[in-house]
Formats: C-alpha cells, structure tokens, sequence
C-alpha cells in the first residue's frame, strides 16, 4: 500500500488560533464582509468552457469553492423558484453554497455549523449586507438533533436547496432528513471511493475528519452510496462538479429535459486536488479500503 499523505492540519489549526489572538474579531469580520461585496460574474456561462459538458459547463465560483455558483445558478434556472428557501450545513462565511442565493435571490434560511466564530462571521456580514431572512447557528450535528434544530429555526417543509458538507456523517444526516423536501440536493462525496463502491464511514456522533485520520481521506460517502440512498429517498443524480468534491440531485417530481438523470459511473469525477498531489486514482482507492468503510 503506498504510504497515507498526511496533511499538516495541526499546524494550520494552530495558525488559526494566532490569528485569532492577534487580530480583533472586528478586523476578521470587516474582511469576511469585505469579500461579500466583490462583484459577481457576468460572463456565465463562462465563454472559457464552452463545449465542457455536463454541469462543468456552469461551473464559476463567486462566493462558493468548486464552481457551485454556476451549477446552482444553472439549475435554478432550469427548473425556477418556489419557496426560495434553503438548509446549509458545514459552510463557510466567505465561501458557502447558499450565498449566492441570498445575496441575488433573496432565499431565506438557515446554516448550521460547529465553529461558533465561523457563526458569528456570518451573521455580522449578513447585517452589514442587510440579510434579514438568513441565519446561521452554531450546532454540533447529530443524528438525535439535526431534526430538532431545523424545525426549531423556522424551516418549512418544502425548500428549494439542501446543501450537506460536514466531512464525515453526510451520508446518515441526508439518510435521517425527513422534516425538509428540497427540491435541489447538493452534497460532497469522497471521490477516493471511486464510482462503483457503497461505502460510507460508520455513524460517529463525534466524528472529526483529521482526529479520525490525520491524512483526511477517511471521511464521507462514495458517490455510489448516495446515488443508491437518493433513490430511495426520491432523487435522481444530475451530475458532479469537475474537482470531484460535490454530487447534485433533484427531487423526482423536478424533471427538466436540460437535465437528465445520470448514474453514479457517468456522472463521477476524480478528486482533482489528491490527484494534484501525485496521488493515482487506484492509489486513492487502495488507501481508502485500508480503512474501516461500512458497506450501505
């Protein structure tokens, strides 16, 4: 087996914590609100992919981190609005899925997250930017709670956007989510898996990405798994994102003739940042069955 990259997630967490000793929670936020307003794209779809298929047609990235800005933008305006409401969990407040949304489509909603400062970025930069509809609260997800909060927050049952990103548990978050029907799904898959295994990490109320493997490659589900669990919960893959980091659904009730419905070996893409690193799809995938990947 080739050796596990090990990325150095010590030492960038401990740069965090200097930061954040050393400069005024004032100064980091006037930066992340900052950021909000730089100007969005008006060359989309991008004149630089024409002729790319599928979604990486769409693909830009504004305020999101692997062109979801596109795709998004793309499939809304595939299939229109309704609630204008959506759920994010694990986001970032410079770089999230649903930023887009609020900032040009006035969606409403809720994100949640475990970094109370990563909330409360937010949550300044939405008052500076005058969101009022948008909220993000600061939550250890588990499967006892996840119900409970999103209910708790004023969610209704029918939203237009799930977006699911918390490293480790997303496979059995999507599978216990029953108080919410998106229409629209996105959610990161582990590229590593390749595109025929079911697999998934085993449900770990406390599970933390690096503390579980410091290379990070134990984490998530394989795009098979999600596949497999959309169908059972309604939805059907459209396609990923070219990095090999997000998988799209939609309810089965949305159809659209621009957006067919694909399977799990069409629509895969490679991690392109492991494999940036020199590391081969066959040796992402010998890694991953060294570890302890539940069968779904």
């Amino acid at each position: 087996m080739p050796d596990v990259p090990v990325k150095k997630y010590r030492v960038r967490r401990a740069k965090k914590w200097l930061l954040r000793t050393l400069i005024p929670f004032s100064i980091r936020a006037r930066k992340v609100s900052m950021k909000w307003g730089k100007p969005d794209s008006k060359d989309w779809p991008p004149s630089s992919q024409a002729g790319v298929p599928g979604l990486a047609r769409y693909e830009y990235s504004w305020l999101s981190q692997n062109g979801e800005d596109g795709v998004i933008r793309f499939i809304f305006e595939q299939i229109g609005f309704e609630s204008r409401w959506f759920v994010e969990f694990g986001f970032g407040a410079v770089q999230c899925n649903s930023l887009r949304l609020m900032k040009h489509e006035s969606f409403s909603g809720l994100l949640m997250d475990g970094s109370s400062e990563n909330v409360a970025f937010f949550n300044h930069a939405a008052r500076k930017s005058g969101i009022s509809g948008a909220k993000a609260v600061q939550a250890f997800i588990t499967l006892e709670n996840l119900q409970d909060l999103i209910r708790g927050n004023g969610v209704p049952t029918e939203i237009d956007f799930l977006s699911l990103d918390v490293d480790g548990n997303d496979y059995w978050f999507w599978e216990e989510l029953t108080c919410v029907s998106p229409r629209v799904v996105c959610i990161e898959y582990n590229a590593g898996l390749g595109p025929d295994l079911s697999l998934t990490v085993p449900y770990d109320p406390e599970f933390e990405r690096y503390s579980k493997h410091p290379s990070g490659f134990f984490h998530g589900a394989s795009l098979a798994a999600l596949e497999s669990l959309g169908k059972r919960k309604g939805y059907y893959l459209i396609g990923c994102d070219s990095t090999g980091t997000n998988a799209f659904f939609m309810r089965d009730d949305v159809t659209v003739p621009d957006v067919p419905a694909v399977t799990a070996r069409e629509a895969f893409r490679p991690h392109a940042n492991w494999l940036g690193r020199g590391i081969s799809e066959a040796e992402q995938l010998e890694i991953m069955q060294s570890m302890p990947y539940q069968e779904v």
